[in-house]
């Protein structure tokens, strides 16, 4: 097993009751990319009161989440299992979240794109900055 305190679990499970309140998804949620992630991220998954140690948190339970949907296979993961007990109402448990669909895909390669762009400019910046 997965030694569970690596991953953020307290604040997962201190606030478990919290996380899993937020069950009615948006009708048309805005998806993005989380570059500390490496993993697309849904609006509805967290609300205005989510503490920030949730949000930094739930970054495994998202790069899984879209490892998931990027190599089109069901979940076998201890960290997974262990929150899906805890909040199993969590919006970001949605099944079709985890499902591979050319929307999401195209989504998370817009999003990779942009970051390892991003990263390029910055490295060619402190290059010729000489730093």
């Amino acid at each position: 097993m997965v030694d569970l305190e690596t991953f953020g679990m307290m604040a997962l499970e201190i606030h478990a009751s919290h996380l899993n309140a937020i069950c009615i998804p948006a009708p048309n949620p805005t998806i993005s990319y989380d570059i500390l992630a490496d993993a697309l991220i849904w609006a509805d998954e967290t609300i205005e009161s989510t503490p920030m140690d949730v949000i930094g948190a739930l970054r495994q339970l998202r790069h899984y989440r879209t490892h998931l949907m990027l190599h089109n296979i069901e979940p076998d993961n201890d960290v997974w299992r262990h929150c899906h007990g805890l909040f199993p109402d969590w919006n970001g448990f949605r099944e079709e979240r985890r499902k591979q669909t050319s929307e999401l895909l195209a989504e998370y390669r817009r999003g990779d794109i942009s970051a390892r762009w991003g990263l390029r400019q910055l490295e060619r910046e402190m290059d010729s900055d000489g730093t």
